[in-house]
């Protein structure tokens, strides 16, 4: 019988010292340095930086001391720990070791996460994890809780979401354009949709931002929905320990509107989707789909 681990303690003070590390590495304006490209992805959309690097290794190493077979599905590689030939993995994490990686080059403070999920076997989340390194924040969530706080007092929050129920409500809707090629798609899919929700009494807020980071803010109720057109696996992946609660919603779908679960496929972590939406409450996903 496998062990009981504490995640939610172990994490808490992996990225306890990642932040240390981090804030150290910018102010001295380090971790910039382009090591590569990242597989399935456009170099003119993200790329593999040494803070990539220097996240993934802590987060790898800090790992090891686990007595558990892992297997680590990270943006930028896979990953085997402790695990012996005649055995198979307890637990599969899939891994944005930092996401932000262009707003970091680019030296503007905003939205760099690590973000990650831990399933079981059968590819089931567990826990989802993620540390908001410019408000210094961490977040736990299971299927029973989800917590967060700042990592300076470790004084945690028990959030208890007011799910929005109609578009009408000026929700928040998140994507990611802040590369051309993202504002292009959006522009391009979203003409209908933008002409309906700009008719409503309290149209919605449009938060140009997205990636694995999103996740903790949608169970937090900060972003009510996450709307994208080719969206990278390894971007969803991170998140899916977010959106284990009841009522939440990650859906694939086509232009006839036909609508699929998603679910975490680490042998096509590295392909894309057309379309799909997230959301913490599935009616608002299907409505956001219909208008489309």
């Amino acid at each position: 019988m496998n062990k009981v681990i504490n995640w939610q303690n172990i994490f808490l003070d992996i990225f306890e010292e990642l932040n240390n590390i981090i804030k150290n590495m910018h102010l001295k304006k380090e971790g910039k340095l382009i090591l590569g490209n990242v597989k399935g992805r456009n170099i003119k959309d993200d790329q593999f930086l040494k803070i990539d690097e220097v996240c993934q290794n802590h987060i790898l190493d800090s790992l090891k001391n686990i007595s558990e077979p892992m297997k680590i599905y990270s943006e930028h590689g896979e990953f085997s720990i402790n695990k012996p030939e005649d055995t198979n993995f307890t637990y599969l994490i899939a891994l944005d070791p930092f996401d932000g990686t262009s707003l970091y080059k680019n030296d503007i403070p905003a939205e760099w996460w690590s973000v990650l999920t831990i399933f079981d076997s059968n590819n089931n989340p567990i826990a989802g994890i993620a540390f908001d390194f410019i408000r210094e924040e961490f977040y736990f969530s299971d299927k029973e809780n989800f917590q967060y706080c700042n990592i300076n007092t470790k004084i945690f929050k028990n959030n208890k979401l007011k799910r929005k129920s109609n578009l009408d409500e000026q929700v928040v809707i998140a994507t990611y354009t802040m590369s051309t090629g993202y504002s292009m798609l959006w522009t391009k899919n979203t003409k209908n949709l933008i002409d309906s929700l700009h008719k409503l009494t309290n149209p919605p807020i449009i938060w140009p931002n997205g990636g694995s980071c999103i996740y903790p803010w949608i169970e937090r109720g900060i972003v009510d929905i996450y709307l994208m057109f080719n969206e990278p696996r390894t971007e969803i992946d991170p998140g899916l320990g977010f959106m284990t609660k009841d009522n939440s919603a990650t859906l694939e779908f086509n232009k006839q509107k036909q609508i699929s679960k998603y679910n975490f496929r680490p042998e096509h972590r590295h392909k894309k989707l057309d379309a799909y939406v997230a959301s913490n409450n599935q009616s608002l996903a299907e409505q956001i789909i219909q208008l489309i």
